[in-house]
């Protein structure tokens, strides 16, 4: 937790004696409330600094320069060929690294030490986490000045990120045990909020891609009813989810109040930071584990597809993951619990 936030239920406070509370908009660590927090540090702490994401579009680079590149790179088909939350994401860390006095110099003269400097900083101000995405930031418009600026002139230079330690260590997210979800859903969970938990939980889907579901993009062929994701928010995978027994009964009970299958009381559109904020206040309200998150829904649907059997091309057509990576981890950890309890059968049956 940030110094001088106070978390009261669902919502973040800066809150600093003295001084009125303010509540911080958006998810912990998103570009909307690190710019919010970032202000309110510098109003207790006597300081004027802009917020970080805010950059005059109509300052001009030298060609060369990393401001340039940045431009440059805002411009090409390699970012506008990435997946809508992906853009995003990459818009807000090219805002900051652009802002900055590192944008002023030429690309192939940025030095270990004037990179180190500039992650320092922003790390300091934001978190560990903030710092080492300015360094991959960086790195990505290297390799997108090596194949495709000569202007940048970085010939056969290192890149001074393969020198910076990774200073941040992120937590796995875990998934909720069968206990946690009993739980949950029980008594004191929300139609909306057992809507918007079910989806998550029975499609493997991110919180951004729920939220988007709508009634229509539920079809049905001769085999039953599936979900069709067009695009997913962070990869841009279509996905096709078939509609399980539990969900099922679920969307029966759901009342249709808009065009999105997840709606609020008044039947608007949830927002993903909403639905996060949400299950959190109610994971707290159960007394579950402090480390469980939204995102715990998705692998715990993976992990349960795993330990039922499905194969790794079966889980990411679900998942909609490019690489097997995750997939291969969930599968083979439910092969090991399957190979241990044969091993305790066999162990059982000698012994009596």
């Amino acid at each position: 937790m940030l110094k001088f936030v106070q978390r009261v239920g669902a919502y973040h406070y800066f809150r600093k004696a003295g001084r009125k509370p303010v509540r911080l908009p958006g998810a912990e660590g998103s570009p909307e409330y690190q710019a919010a927090y970032d202000r309110e540090l510098a109003k207790a702490e006597g300081r004027l600094v802009a917020p970080i994401a805010a950059v005059d579009a109509s300052v001009a680079f030298i060609p060369g320069s990393v401001g340039w590149v940045i431009d440059q790179y805002l411009a090409s088909n390699d970012f506008k060929d990435k997946a809508a939350g992906t853009q995003v994401a990459y818009a807000a860390n090219l805002a900051t690294l652009r802002a900055s006095p590192i944008a002023r110099g030429q690309l192939h003269e940025v030095k270990v030490h004037n990179l180190k400097l500039h992650c320092d900083a922003i790390q300091e101000r934001c978190g560990k986490s903030r710092g080492d995405h300015q360094a991959m930031t960086f790195s990505i418009l290297w390799k997108f000045a090596e194949l495709n600026l000569p202007k940048c002139k970085i010939g056969d230079r290192r890149n001074p990120v393969q020198l910076r330690k990774r200073r941040y260590e992120p937590k796995a997210r875990e998934a909720w045990e069968a206990d946690v979800q009993k739980r949950f859903f029980g008594e004191g969970c929300s139609p909306e909020l057992k809507t918007g938990a079910s989806l998550l939980l029975y499609s493997a889907q991110r919180g951004g891609d729920v939220v988007r579901m709508k009634w229509t993009d539920i079809r049905k062929d001769a085999e039953g009813e599936f979900i069709v994701v067009k695009a997913q928010e962070k990869t841009g995978t279509p996905v096709y989810l078939p509609i399980c027994t539990e969900l099922a009964a679920v969307l029966a009970k759901t009342e249709r109040r808009g065009e999105t299958i997840l709606t609020t009381k008044r039947g608007k559109p949830f927002r993903a930071n909403a639905l996060s904020k949400m299950i959190k206040a109610r994971l707290r309200e159960i007394g579950a584990p402090e480390n469980l998150v939204m995102h715990g829904l998705r692998k715990s649907a993976a992990k349960e597809l795993a330990e039922a059997g499905a194969s790794v091309p079966e889980i990411m057509a679900i998942t909609g993951h490019k690489k097997p990576t995750m997939a291969l981890y969930y599968t083979e950890q439910a092969n090991k619990l399957a190979l241990a309890r044969s091993a305790m059968a066999r162990r059982n049956k000698v012994a009596a």
